[in-house]
């Protein structure tokens, strides 16, 4: 089956839906990395985000070589050395930044309570997709499924209080939120 968020955006050209999959996980570690390598910058080591990429382009030729040729793996192995390449630069990132910066980072609200909100948006996509699927045109049923996505991830991660209050004030409309979810008595 094709990706339906694919065929709804490419109609006549859906067959790239699992190198998509596979490639929309590089955006979360090059998102991460941009992030830490404006620390890193900040702390005067302007050479490293430049080393870690560096070192995670090698992985991603070494690993083109080695998986695309592969017929079982194909194009699917430049995906996946785009995601390895971008996990090595931001590991090394990372890793140099905790050396040098002392950061209250908890697993929990950085890596638990977002793959929970994440579970839960995914799982609830999924099931009214598929229960629109025979009622509804592809389309439509995808549209909606996002939507419900959306706002299901925004609930959740209220739910889970993934953000302080004084996180939630620093975004736009911070202070109506924040005057919302007190009298909803969730912060």
């Amino acid at each position: 089956m094709h990706g339906p968020i694919l065929s709804l955006l490419f109609p006549n050209a859906s067959e790239g839906a699992l190198v998509l999959q596979i490639s929309a996980l590089t955006i979360i570690f090059t998102i991460l990395d941009q992030t830490i390598n404006g620390v890193l910058q900040g702390y005067g080591k302007l050479k490293t985000p430049t080393i870690a990429l560096g070192i995670g382009v090698l992985a991603k030729l070494i690993l083109n070589l080695i998986l695309v040729p592969i017929p079982s793996i194909g194009v699917n192995g430049a995906a996946i050395a785009s995601v390895v390449c971008h996990a090595i630069a931001f590991a090394i990132s990372i890793v140099v930044v905790l050396k040098n910066i002392k950061l209250n980072l908890t697993f929990t609200k950085f890596v638990i309570k977002p793959l929970i909100a994440t579970a839960i948006m995914g799982i609830c996509s999924y099931f009214i997709y598929s229960a629109l699927i025979g009622i509804i045109a592809t389309r439509m049923a995808t549209i909606i499924a996002i939507l419900v996505a959306v706002i299901v991830y925004i609930f959740a991660v209220i739910a889970l209080k993934v953000f302080t209050k004084e996180e939630i004030y620093m975004i736009p409309y911070g202070t109506k939120l924040c005057k919302i979810l007190e009298k909803l008595k969730i912060y």
